[in-house]
């Protein structure tokens, strides 16, 4: 496994869990990250009353404060403004004026669970205002960021040693519980998705960002695995899998994932073999692109792409008979 599978692991984990179950995992995975940085985390106990701080890097004067609503409601924007206020202003009293966690704060992260969502629009410009007015009050400054799991995503792929995300999967109990072929129908889609841009691209500029695509298999493939049917379907994919080569070329370069397309190539290489023992000709390539679609939400405009998707990998002569 790579760093890949465990980042989309962690991140789907933590869009399942909320409430006191979400905090809890933050701050496990924030605190395995900052020991791997030779930080100090410090994680106050909550049952004791936190103090306006969900944790904090001793070292840096960096506090966060979780928001982990459990469900989302109509009035999710204004909780978040009243739960940031009333956080940041705790937090500054027991700072400026009692003195506790050092007396200095040098950014403050305020990490709201929205779900699979975005956060709500800030247009009014509300939490810097917020903040701008808190500072003038405690004649002070500090840097902040109101951010959702997104912000955890961008930790995790800052970190260079697959070895620190083990860790983190481990304190979290998913280790075990990643799942390979999960994680390759998402790269796929992420392919799938760049097929569809370039053919889109393709239509409007009639030309591709790469060289034009040398074919590989010899036009009597197609008599041979009984495809005569698809023939002027197969033949023109075939003409325009520039398309494809250039979203392979792309996908390849995820320094997260550097055998993205091999992966999605086993895992439909597999179907494939799978269906083959059941149906041939046509039936097996239609079954084999009906398979496919099932991991889109979106099967008409998707459909093209995969078909271009699946001939390509015909093309390489990974499936269907060669001689």
């Amino acid at each position: 496994m790579d760093k890949y599978d465990y980042i989309e692991s962690i991140i789907s984990f933590l869009r399942g869990i909320t409430g006191i179950n979400y905090q809890l995992q933050i701050k496990e995975i924030l605190a395995v990250y900052y020991r791997s940085l030779g930080k100090t985390y410090e994680m106050p106990d909550y049952y004791g009353g936190d103090q306006k701080n969900d944790g904090w890097v001793v070292e840096d004067s960096i506090f966060y404060q979780i928001y982990a609503p459990t469900r989302l409601k109509n009035t999710l924007r204004q909780e978040i403004h009243e739960k940031f206020v009333d956080d940041l202003t705790g937090l500054l009293k027991h700072i400026c004026d009692e003195k506790k966690w050092n007396g200095e704060i040098k950014q403050f992260v305020f990490i709201v669970n929205t779900f699979d969502g975005n956060l709500p629009h800030d247009s009014e410009r509300f939490f810097e205002t917020e903040v701008k007015r808190l500072q003038k009050k405690y004649n002070i400054s500090f840097l902040y960021k109101v951010v959702n799991t997104d912000y955890i995503r961008q930790v995790l792929q800052g970190i260079t040693k697959i070895e620190v995300l083990e860790q983190i999967s481990a304190s979290l109990r998913i280790r075990s519980m990643i799942d390979y072929n999960a994680i390759t129908e998402t790269m796929m889609m992420d392919l799938i998705m760049g097929i569809s841009g370039n053919l889109n691209n393709k239509i409007m500029i009639g030309k591709s960002a790469v060289k034009e695509y040398t074919r590989i298999s010899p036009v009597k493939k197609i008599d041979i695995n009984q495809l005569e049917d698809k023939r002027e379907e197969i033949e023109n994919i075939i003409s325009k899998l520039d398309v494809v080569e250039n979203a392979v070329t792309n996908i390849n370069q995820d320094i997260l994932c550097e055998n993205k397309f091999e992966r999605v190539k086993d895992f439909i290489v597999e179907r494939y073999i799978i269906f083959s023992r059941e149906v041939q000709g046509v039936d097996l390539y239609e079954k084999l692109v009906d398979d496919v679609l099932t991991y889109s939400n979106d099967r008409w405009n998707l459909s093209v792409a995969i078909k271009f998707l699946i001939v390509y990998i015909f093309d390489k002569c990974d499936i269907f008979e060669k001689e």
